[in-house]
């Protein structure tokens, strides 16, 4: 036990020494809209998960798009279980940027 502690903290201590910081999960559910944007300001060095999802619902018909800007980049949205799922990271040391992401829901008949 002693020594997965010192694992642990060693493993920690690299990251934090790395500059770049750990993803964090952030979940997006559109509701009864056909389009929503969200906006992440996103800290240096920092990589975030995105999770979309149109009214709770599988994302059958949806679309995901994740906006990297200069400095940053955002993988193609992919299926992970009910959501769309991307990821995003900037790579910049010196500055946060704002990640932008689209979700576009399949209209009601």
């Amino acid at each position: 036990m002693k020594h997965l502690a010192k694992t642990l903290m060693l493993a920690s201590a690299l990251c934090l020494l790395s500059g770049m910081a750990t993803a964090k999960p952030i979940k997006i559910n559109c509701q009864n809209s056909a389009k929503c944007v969200h906006y992440e300001d996103m800290g240096k060095s920092q990589t975030d998960d995105f999770y979309g999802q149109c009214n709770g619902g599988t994302p059958n018909g949806m679309n995901m798009v994740c906006h990297p800007v200069k400095g940053m980049t955002c993988n193609e949205a992919q299926q992970d279980n009910n959501y769309l799922n991307c990821t995003c990271t900037n790579w910049s040391a010196t500055k946060r940027q704002t990640a932008t992401i689209d979700i576009l829901c399949p209209t009601a008949n």
